[in-house]
């Protein structure tokens, strides 16, 4: 009884080894997945290694007999199903079905059944599933596992006659249900040190941006405002409306390299001077009215729909309602043909959400990933200082700024703040230093 059981534990690790295996690889290809190798074609390849797990543990099973095949193809059917999606989970099973019927034997009905079981479950469970903390994940997908575990065994020893005894089904499940936790665990290992390179990266250009604009701009902004200066003044001397004319589109265009220096200077310090209270509402308000002219020159229709009663944060005014600004006039400068512009604005719990929409031509996942990268841009006379200040901003805030979007349907723009609860004295306090001014 001994030398069985050993020999049934050493075929569940080598099964176990087949399934981590080729789930180490994709560490591999998903560090490539934003590089220029592979770019393209790296998501599927990242579903591709569990599916030829699904594989090698059929190949290699812990116990074969002419009727049935013990394995732990679960493992990495779950796993690709749950990251991967509905079309994944089919595909899986496709791949399952279609190679345990080649194997032939009674197995491939209970095969059919409760992997078909299976995928249906994973298709309503995967979207949630990526939400969740790594604790309900491992509970989740463990308890997945265990369901269809037992209920398998169950049906397998009631309507066949499998030959494997009841420590050797109880030895199979334990092992999978921790097969599918550690394999999560790795999984979310990957994911995790994949996240901080993005952060290093990410963090180490906008560094290096930083220290170019602080060091740059200030030495460029003083002659910029004596030339300013000394133009105003020969311009006050001057009677030809040519030369006037010359000398005023020079003045305009001081004045958009001056606006130029202050994004980089917001950039590279775009921690407040101040602290206003801001409530959130009246500044979105005041935003859209600011932007509607343009709107309406580029045929771009706002909805709004915002609803934040006496939320305020503290920051300096004039930087966030620039960060809204930045990306209302991208939006509508992303719709050359016209469309619709959505502003959506709501509370939950301590953070408030701030979403802007578009229908415009959107973008590619690579100019995506390249949002906020020091000069990038998608238009034609863009710096690609807008978002670099934006990101500044909203980082400063210890905001999140998120973007979805898909060529030829639209970009949305999605702001998380943390706020503070509106009390009477902010707000009393407000009206007092307006009527103070007045």
């Amino acid at each position: 009884m001994v030398k069985p059981l050993l020999l049934t534990a050493k075929s569940v690790l080598l099964n176990l080894l087949v399934v981590f295996a080729p789930l180490s690889i994709i560490q591999i290809f998903y560090l490539l997945q934003h590089t220029n190798f592979l770019k393209r074609s790296s998501k599927w390849i990242l579903t591709i290694f569990p599916g030829i797990s699904i594989i090698f543990c059929m190949m290699y099973p812990i116990i074969f007999n002419d009727e049935f095949i013990l394995d732990l193809r679960r493992i990495p059917f779950i796993l690709g199903g749950l990251y991967g999606g509905h079309w994944v989970a089919f595909g899986y099973l496709i791949v399952t079905l279609g190679f345990r019927y080649s194997l032939g034997g009674s197995g491939f009905i209970p095969t059919l059944i409760f992997f078909g079981g299976i995928a249906i479950i994973i298709s309503f469970l995967s979207p949630k599933f990526k939400k969740l903390s790594l604790k309900h994940k491992l509970l989740l997908a463990a308890l997945i596992d265990s369901v269809v575990g037992w209920a398998s065994t169950g049906f397998s020893l009631a309507f066949f006659d499998t030959g494997i005894s009841t420590e050797v089904w109880f030895m199979f499940n334990i092992a999978s249900v921790l097969g599918i936790v550690i394999a999560i665990l790795v999984y979310e290992v990957f994911i995790k040190q994949f996240n901080l390179l993005n952060s290093v990266m990410e963090g180490q250009k906008l560094k290096v941006a930083s220290h170019l604009a602080a060091s740059i701009s200030h030495e460029v902004r003083n002659p910029l405002t004596v030339s300013r200066g000394f133009l105003q003044l020969i311009d006050s001397d001057v009677d030809d409306k040519k030369t006037k004319g010359y000398m005023d589109l020079a003045i305009k265009e001081i004045d958009r390299a001056t606006d130029i220096i202050n994004d980089y200077l917001t950039f590279a310090k775009p921690y407040p001077e101040k602290f206003d209270v801001i409530e959130i509402e009246r500044e979105l308000e005041s935003s859209l009215n600011v932007i509607h002219p343009l709107a309406t020159m580029n045929d771009v229709t706002i909805n709004t729909h915002v609803d934040l009663p006496s939320t305020i944060i503290e920051y300096e005014k004039k930087k966030f309602q620039q960060c809204i600004m930045n990306i209302l006039k991208n939006s509508i400068e992303a719709m050359p043909g016209g469309g619709t512009l959505t502003v959506i604005a709501s509370k939950k719990g301590r953070e408030v959400i701030i979403s802007i929409s578009d229908t415009g031509i959107g973008m590619t996942k690579e100019q995506l990933s390249r949002i906020g990268e020091p000069f990038f841009t998608t238009k034609e006379k863009g710096t690609g200082l807008g978002m670099m200040v934006t990101h500044s901003i909203i980082s400063a805030m210890e905001g999140h700024l998120r973007f979805e979007s898909k060529v030829g349907k639209g970009t949305t723009v999605t702001i998380s703040l943390h706020v503070k609860e509106a009390s009477s004295n902010h707000l009393v306090r407000e009206e007092e230093t307006k009527a103070d001014i007045s």
